[in-house]
């Protein structure tokens, strides 16, 4: 059975920003989803902190088969850095007249069970929903703060590529399942859509690591914004320009090393690491649109795609 998707076409020269979003990395944690499935995650673990109430509150944004939220959930503005008091002020101060309207204005007048069950006493739902992310951004503001570096890593890296118009490559990688076609984005959605954002500015807000968690605003009419985890601790790049750093060294590598048609086998041979680490690399490559990938008897074929030989030479890179 096809699995639904959104697909949204970004121009290549889009302005792109990047902000600082602790109150994003904050809601991405507070989906606990896995405690609701009765999965042990450290997700899971973390919000064991919720009270009946706040877990109650949380379970509206984390529904099955469900992606659509009130606009109230995204941050008050998305182009720029968040507060998390700041925006948990917010939510706990909107009257019941603001979250009626929201609700009416998201599904036009007619609210799935999750968020109907709201509809009677709104704002004890938006107070009890600041509550949980109140309590669960004590646990996790250590987190943020130290993986502050990765984040600056991740904004240089999207200002590289963006002045290099790359920036599909950096896209494919704001989704864990999502992946680039053409310069559109292309991402698993139980509600898909189809968007023409070319004249929209591209907001990034790279959220903690470790979260499969993807969280995006497709509905304002200026901007197109993008909460996703940011990668963790990846080896330093000696140019914080150059291709390394947009892929990572060993994607790169293994980029410039596909001068024709490999065998996973052998590719992995020649890079000189593990099968799996390969698939991992060019399952990433795969994504991003540089490589494709065909069965051919029992082997696994892997090649450039043109996409794949025009970043090489933007970036000047030869293998």
């Amino acid at each position: 059975m096809d699995v639904p998707v959104s697909r949204v076409r970004i121009d290549p020269r889009a302005a792109v920003r990047v902000t600082f979003d602790p109150y994003s990395s904050a809601l991405a944690c507070a989906g606990a989803r896995d405690r609701l499935r009765g999965i042990d995650s450290a997700a899971a673990r973390v919000a064991q902190r919720f009270s009946g109430r706040s877990l109650r509150a949380v379970s509206r944004i984390v529904a099955p088969g469900s992606s659509v939220g009130p606009d109230c959930l995204s941050p008050a503005d998305m182009g720029t850095d968040t507060d998390v008091r700041h925006e948990l002020d917010r939510l706990r101060g909107l009257s019941a007249a603001e979250l009626h309207d929201d609700l009416d204005r998201t599904y036009n007048g007619a609210p799935p069970p999750q968020w109907q069950r709201i509809v009677d006493d709104p704002t004890r739902w938006s107070r009890d929903l600041a509550d949980a992310l109140d309590g669960l951004w004590a646990a996790v503001e250590p987190v943020w703060r130290r993986e502050e570096p990765f984040r600056s890593q991740k904004a240089e890296r999207v200002g590289a590529a963006a002045t290099r118009r790359a920036l599909d490559v950096v896209l494919a990688q704001a989704h864990p399942r999502g992946h680039t076609e053409d310069g559109t984005l292309v991402f698993p959605d139980p509600e898909g859509t189809e968007l023409d954002a070319t004249d929209r500015v591209v907001v990034l807000a790279p959220v903690m690591s470790r979260l499969d968690v993807s969280i995006s605003n497709l509905d304002h009419p200026d901007l197109v914004w993008l909460a996703y985890p940011v990668a963790g601790a990846a080896p330093p790049a000696a140019d914080p320009d150059g291709l390394d750093a947009l892929l990572t060294p060993a994607r790169s590598r293994l980029l410039r090393h596909l001068d024709g048609e490999w065998a996973m086998s052998g590719l992995a041979r020649a890079m000189r690491i593990a099968p799996s680490a390969a698939t991992h690399q060019v399952d990433a490559l795969v994504a991003a649109g540089l490589v494709t990938r065909r069965r051919e008897g029992r082997r696994v074929l892997v090649r450039r795609t043109s996409r794949g030989d025009g970043l090489l030479q933007l970036y000047g890179g030869q293998r």
